[in-house]
């Protein structure tokens, strides 16, 4: 019994030091997501798959899965010959300017800077940004063409799959309505969770 117990303490002691267990940062979360088989490398068909689950159609999800990787296959260390791969433990290399810098450049999440992101542009206080008030993100985050244009697809497609519908006054024709990111949406973006809870998987973490 006392040689079990020296022994649990001994596994338990190595544990704690062993960087294999770290804990994952929340961009690599956020990508875990389309690590389908969960090996570190999102291959085009896995990001396709992910994409897919989150209702977006089979030839668009391809369409959009061969851009994304194009764009950060080779920025996460992936050789030439393999440059449609993502790696996900390097995903931080990835990042582009006229974004949000709600990760920092090691990918950790800062709290600070998404409260900022809404204390700057939520123009009405309601605890949601509309596509109307990412414009004005997009305008005053602009630091050069291409990582605009980047930011804009992403969260152009993030309103698409998580946004919701609001109406934001009245004509002759009916309501007008906009797509909004609750804060409470966007928090659940950051840390990781949100595109498991919209595909309807178990968040793993």
């Amino acid at each position: 019994m006392h040689r079990i117990s020296l022994l649990g303490l001994a596994l338990f002691l190595a544990l704690l030091a062993c960087p294999a267990v770290a804990q994952r940062t929340a961009l690599q979360k956020h990508v875990d997501f389309f690590d389908r088989n969960d090996d570190g490398k999102i291959k085009v068909g896995e990001t396709a798959e992910g994409l897919r689950a989150l209702g977006i159609g089979s030839a668009r999800s391809w369409a959009l899965a061969v851009a994304i990787n194009g764009g950060l296959g080779r920025s996460t260390g992936s050789p030439w010959y393999d440059a449609l791969t993502v790696r996900t433990d390097k995903i931080h290399q990835a990042k582009h300017g006229s974004d949000t810098d709600i990760y920092d450049e090691n990918g950790h999440y800062v709290q600070a800077e998404f409260d900022r992101l809404f204390a700057d542009h939520d123009s009405n206080g309601d605890g949601a940004l509309s596509s109307e008030e990412f414009e004005d993100f997009y305008r005053d985050n602009h630091e050069d063409t291409v990582s605009s244009i980047a930011s804009r697809a992403e969260f152009g497609l993030l309103l698409e799959v998580a946004g919701e519908r609001r109406v934001t006054g009245w004509s002759f024709w009916g309501p007008r309505t906009t797509r909004v990111l609750t804060r409470r949406k966007l928090e659940e973006f950051y840390d990781g969770s949100l595109f498991y809870e919209i595909a309807g998987e178990t968040v793993p973490f």
